[in-house]
Protein backbone atom coordinates (compact mmCIF):
# COMPACT_ATOMS: atom_id res chain seq x y z
CA UNK A 1 0.00 0.00 0.00
CA UNK A 2 1.37 3.47 -0.67
CA UNK A 3 0.45 6.92 -0.55
CA UNK A 4 1.69 10.25 -1.52
CA UNK A 5 0.91 13.49 0.32
CA UNK A 6 2.14 17.29 -0.25
CA UNK A 7 3.38 19.25 2.88
CA UNK A 8 4.31 22.69 3.16
CA UNK A 9 6.83 24.13 5.73
CA UNK A 10 7.18 23.26 9.54
CA UNK A 11 4.02 23.30 10.54
CA UNK A 12 3.14 20.94 7.56
CA UNK A 13 6.38 18.66 8.18
CA UNK A 14 4.92 18.61 11.88
CA UNK A 15 1.01 17.70 11.14
CA UNK A 16 2.59 14.71 9.06
CA UNK A 17 5.17 13.14 11.59
CA UNK A 18 2.51 13.86 14.17
CA UNK A 19 -0.20 11.90 12.19
CA UNK A 20 1.62 8.97 11.60
CA UNK A 21 2.78 9.07 15.42
CA UNK A 22 -0.81 8.44 16.16
CA UNK A 23 -0.90 5.37 13.59
CA UNK A 24 1.88 3.83 14.43
CA UNK A 25 2.27 -0.21 15.98
CA UNK A 26 4.88 -1.33 18.03
CA UNK A 27 7.41 -2.26 16.92
CA UNK A 28 7.71 -0.59 13.97
CA UNK A 29 10.86 0.07 11.70
CA UNK A 30 10.66 3.57 9.49
CA UNK A 31 13.11 3.97 6.56
CA UNK A 32 13.43 7.54 5.80
CA UNK A 33 15.33 8.20 2.48
CA UNK A 34 15.86 11.34 0.25
CA UNK A 35 18.37 13.73 -0.50
CA UNK A 36 20.70 16.12 1.16
CA UNK A 37 18.11 18.70 2.69
CA UNK A 38 15.00 16.64 1.82
CA UNK A 39 13.79 16.99 5.81
CA UNK A 40 14.61 13.76 7.02
CA UNK A 41 15.96 15.32 10.68
CA UNK A 42 13.81 17.86 10.80
CA UNK A 43 10.91 15.36 10.17
CA UNK A 44 12.13 12.79 12.96
CA UNK A 45 12.41 15.77 15.07
CA UNK A 46 8.80 15.96 14.71
CA UNK A 47 7.89 12.27 15.15
CA UNK A 48 9.97 12.60 18.29
CA UNK A 49 8.28 15.43 19.67
CA UNK A 50 4.76 13.75 19.11
CA UNK A 51 5.88 11.07 21.34
CA UNK A 52 7.09 13.45 24.00
CA UNK A 53 10.57 14.19 23.40
CA UNK A 54 12.10 17.43 23.12
CA UNK A 55 12.97 18.04 19.35
CA UNK A 56 16.07 19.97 20.50
CA UNK A 57 17.50 16.84 21.62
CA UNK A 58 16.82 15.20 18.50
CA UNK A 59 19.82 15.45 16.32
CA UNK A 60 21.17 13.83 13.19
CA UNK A 61 23.03 10.88 13.72
CA UNK A 62 25.05 10.88 10.95
CA UNK A 63 28.47 10.99 12.43
CA UNK A 64 27.42 8.81 15.66
CA UNK A 65 25.25 6.61 13.72
CA UNK A 66 22.59 5.59 16.48
CA UNK A 67 20.45 8.19 19.10
CA UNK A 68 18.40 6.34 21.43
CA UNK A 69 15.43 8.24 22.79
CA UNK A 70 13.17 7.60 25.39
CA UNK A 71 9.92 9.19 25.40
CA UNK A 72 6.35 8.00 25.66
CA UNK A 73 7.75 5.01 23.34
CA UNK A 74 11.37 4.62 22.71
CA UNK A 75 12.62 5.24 19.31
CA UNK A 76 16.17 4.31 17.87
CA UNK A 77 17.60 6.92 15.76
CA UNK A 78 19.69 5.63 13.05
CA UNK A 79 21.41 6.78 9.86
CA UNK A 80 22.84 4.77 7.11
CA UNK A 81 24.59 7.75 5.30
CA UNK A 82 28.33 6.72 6.82
CA UNK A 83 27.99 2.70 6.96
CA UNK A 84 31.06 1.53 4.81
CA UNK A 85 28.08 -1.80 4.20
CA UNK A 86 25.52 -3.87 5.04
CA UNK A 87 27.84 -5.66 7.39
CA UNK A 88 29.22 -2.55 8.88
CA UNK A 89 25.41 -1.52 10.16
CA UNK A 90 23.88 -5.03 10.82
CA UNK A 91 27.59 -4.66 13.67
CA UNK A 92 25.79 -1.73 15.42
CA UNK A 93 22.96 -4.18 16.83
CA UNK A 94 20.21 -3.08 14.60
CA UNK A 95 18.24 -6.51 14.42
CA UNK A 96 18.24 -6.04 18.50
CA UNK A 97 16.45 -2.49 17.88
CA UNK A 98 14.56 -3.81 15.26
CA UNK A 99 13.20 -6.81 17.40
CA UNK A 100 12.89 -4.50 20.89
CA UNK A 101 9.52 -2.84 21.62
CA UNK A 102 10.43 0.24 19.87
CA UNK A 103 10.38 2.72 16.93
CA UNK A 104 13.45 2.21 14.70
CA UNK A 105 13.86 5.59 12.44
CA UNK A 106 16.48 4.30 9.17
CA UNK A 107 17.75 7.63 7.81
CA UNK A 108 18.96 6.16 4.31
CA UNK A 109 17.52 3.28 4.72
CA UNK A 110 17.61 2.57 0.96
CA UNK A 111 21.41 1.87 1.32
CA UNK A 112 20.80 -1.16 3.94
CA UNK A 113 17.23 -2.16 2.47
CA UNK A 114 18.18 -5.90 2.60
CA UNK A 115 19.10 -6.01 6.38
CA UNK A 116 15.79 -4.09 7.18
CA UNK A 117 12.85 -6.19 8.44
CA UNK A 118 10.29 -7.06 5.49
CA UNK A 119 7.03 -5.27 6.87
CA UNK A 120 8.36 -1.53 7.61
CA UNK A 121 7.25 1.54 6.31
CA UNK A 122 9.30 3.36 3.70
CA UNK A 123 9.09 7.19 3.29
CA UNK A 124 10.71 9.14 0.69
CA UNK A 125 10.94 12.84 1.25
CA UNK A 126 11.54 14.77 -2.06
CA UNK A 127 12.19 18.58 -2.35
CA UNK A 128 9.07 20.48 -4.42
CA UNK A 129 10.25 23.75 -3.39
CA UNK A 130 12.68 25.81 -0.68
CA UNK A 131 9.84 25.11 1.68
CA UNK A 132 7.14 22.79 0.01
CA UNK A 133 7.87 18.62 0.36
CA UNK A 134 6.43 15.70 -0.94
CA UNK A 135 6.06 12.77 0.43
CA UNK A 136 5.63 8.56 -0.19
CA UNK A 137 4.64 6.49 1.81
CA UNK A 138 4.93 2.68 1.28
CA UNK A 139 3.98 -0.32 3.54
CA UNK A 140 6.06 -3.80 2.75
CA UNK A 141 3.63 -5.65 5.12
CA UNK A 142 0.53 -6.21 6.72
CA UNK A 143 1.33 -4.49 9.79
CA UNK A 144 2.68 -1.80 7.88
CA UNK A 145 -0.23 -1.44 5.35
CA UNK A 146 -2.66 -1.30 8.35
CA UNK A 147 -0.76 1.92 9.61
CA UNK A 148 -0.61 3.15 5.98
CA UNK A 149 -4.34 2.82 6.07
CA UNK A 150 -4.70 4.54 9.54
CA UNK A 151 -2.63 7.38 8.40
CA UNK A 152 -4.65 7.96 5.13
CA UNK A 153 -7.85 7.94 7.08
CA UNK A 154 -6.36 10.47 9.66
CA UNK A 155 -4.74 12.49 6.75
CA UNK A 156 -7.33 13.24 4.80
CA UNK A 157 -9.82 13.95 8.03
CA UNK A 158 -7.23 16.50 8.58
CA UNK A 159 -7.35 18.33 5.26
Amino acid sequence: MATQILFDGLAGCERFATTLARCIELPMVISLNGTLGSGKTTWTQKFAQAFGIDERDVTSPTFVLVHRYEGTSLIFHLDAYRVRDEDEFLELGVEEMFESDAISIVEWGDRVRDTLPKDRIEIALEIVSEKDRNAILQSTGDRSAIVIARFQEEWSRSQ
